[in-house]
């Protein structure tokens, strides 16, 4: 997976993923509900559970952006990402983790 890139307040490209076990990619078409945690270190800068989307076929998780929600990070750094898919019929708990680098907002010109 490419490390997707975004400048604060952007709220594309959705990220979209392949997640494979085993060299299979799995059926995230129902029975699981989604969790993404990104921040630097052990906290969470930000948490989404809406607006993730599951799916049978590639790609087979595709999460999409409000423009809040990628406001409250810092630009300029690059985030650690944790995607956890809990299979609902056991509530077991599967995590992806990948980078989500943030730029700046570049200022206007002066007058």
């Amino acid at each position: 997976m490419t490390t997707p890139t975004y400048t604060v307040g952007d709220e594309l490209p959705s990220i979209e993923i392949d997640w494979y076990v085993d060299g299979v990619l799995v059926d995230f078409s129902s029975g699981y509900s989604f969790r993404l945690r990104v921040g630097r270190g052990d906290t969470a800068a930000v948490e989404k559970t809406s607006s993730i989307t599951g799916a049978a076929t590639s790609p087979n998780v595709t999460i999409d952006w409000s423009a809040d929600e990628l406001a409250t990070l810092d630009g300029g750094l690059t985030y650690t990402a944790q995607l956890r898919a809990r299979r609902t019929s056991d509530n077991k708990d599967r995590t992806f983790v990948f980078r989500l680098n943030v730029n700046r907002e570049m200022g206007a010109v002066p007058a």
